[in-house]
């Protein structure tokens, strides 16, 4: 948060205080219903998997791929390589090589100037071209010009390496991120941050395992003894951008905070943020999993990103979970602090979260309801199903919703 000036966290203080005070956090007008369809309709999955294929979509921190390698990924089914030349440039092909379709490396990273497909040894360089294929004189004759690797539109700005996963599609990432959204991941200042972890989480239908990090209201209760013991559950300063949201969670202790302080406001101040489709980013309190700091030190900066994306089947999701610090921390006196920091916050999700995700994937064909009831204080997952439709070209959320019965 080093590129936030001093006024506007010291608003940001001022609205969490004000939602204190009020003990509630931004309200929506009133509570709505989806139905339970929304998750399991398979031709609706099919609509939103197009989605996330046609929308700029992170690939990478800036940080996590050097000069001369690679990164082999596949995303919403989609088989990737991500490159980057020695002058720095930044690539995007499919892994698919152009002689019959075999992937021409693994999923994985790698440092070499050459990838070799293994099925018939058609070498590829980082730039996507084709180098070289075995036999040419009895092959025929093939202009390698033609059949270099298929290529997407890639783009690196704000620290990010984003990409689209369709060929032929442009990439606009100033449509997409709209100027509030690109303002507030210039100040995030994202390109000075390492990845201390990442690890990936199979969960349950995509929006189902979202909405989980889009509220704080299940703190209390699911995370009394881990997330809930440094941040005020269920207080949510709620704003969004087009497609996109901000949110602000106070730690606890906010009261003792001195609002001339900048390194104070950082601290006490928790700010989260998605972008659009399903990125979630929160700037972690280095109060959290740590020992007791000084008032008045310079909080270091912490990252926690989940990026949700749909498995291979509607009920199914595979969410990429990074820990990310600013600057070196390896062989540094907050080394074993991040470290723990970040096993334990991997470990809360993956213990906590998740399986009760999971439950409710479960109960989905039980026939016990037909719908989900999403509460005022739930506002942010209002916000993320409207999007949704409306990207989707589906009845706006207030047509969608069922009038539910006044209590007597």
């Amino acid at each position: 948060m080093s590129g936030f000036e001093h006024a506007e966290l010291r608003g940001y203080y001022d609205e969490l205080m004000g939602l204190l005070a009020e003990k509630a956090p931004t309200l929506a007008p009133d509570i709505f219903e989806i139905a339970l369809t929304d998750y399991t309709d398979p031709d609706r999955w099919s609509r939103e998997v197009d989605m996330f294929r046609t929308t700029p979509m992170i690939l990478a921190f800036s940080t996590e791929l050097e000069p001369g390698s690679y990164w082999a990924m596949t995303r919403v089914g989609i088989p990737v390589i991500l490159t980057r030349l020695k002058s720095g440039e930044v690539r995007l092909f499919i892994n698919a090589c152009r002689h019959r379709g075999a992937r021409v490396i693994e999923d994985g990273k790698g440092r070499q100037p050459r990838m070799t497909c293994i099925y018939h040894a058609w070498t590829y360089g980082l730039d996507g071209s084709l180098l070289a294929l075995p036999e040419n004189r009895i092959f025929g004759d093939v202009d390698k010009s033609c059949y270099g690797l298929t290529q997407l539109a890639v783009e690196e700005r704000h620290g990010i390496i984003w990409g689209i996963l369709t060929p032929g599609k442009p990439l606009d990432l100033d449509a997409h991120l709209g100027p509030e959204m690109s303002d507030l991941l210039a100040k995030s200042r994202l390109d000075r941050f390492q990845v201390v972890n990442q690890i990936a989480l199979p969960a349950a239908n995509w929006k189902l395992t979202l909405e989980g990090y889009f509220e704080t209201y299940h703190f209390a209760s699911l995370h009394a003894k881990s997330f809930g013991s440094f941040v005020y559950p269920n207080i949510l300063s709620f704003a969004h951008f087009g497609r996109h949201t901000r949110f602000l969670t106070p730690a606890l202790g906010i009261e003792k905070c001195d609002p001339s302080s900048t390194a104070e406001l950082k601290r006490y101040v928790q700010l989260a943020f998605t972008c659009s489709p399903s990125s979630f980013f929160a700037f972690a309190s280095d109060t959290a999993f740590s020992q007791a700091r000084e008032a008045g030190s310079e909080p270091v900066e912490r990252l926690f990103i989940n990026q949700v994306l749909p498995g291979d089947s509607p009920g199914t999701s595979i969410t990429i979970s990074r820990t990310m610090v600013s600057g070196d921390f390896i062989g540094t006196a907050i080394e074993a602090e991040t470290r723990n920091w970040s096993t334990t916050t991997h470990q809360v999700v993956k213990d906590e979260d998740y399986p009760v995700v999971q439950s409710a994937q479960g109960t989905l064909g039980s026939g016990a309801q037909d719908h989900f009831t999403f509460g005022r204080n739930e506002i942010a997952i209002h916000h993320l199903h409207s999007t949704i439709r409306n990207v989707l070209g589906d009845d706006p959320l207030e047509q969608a919703v069922r009038p539910l019965a006044m209590a007597e």
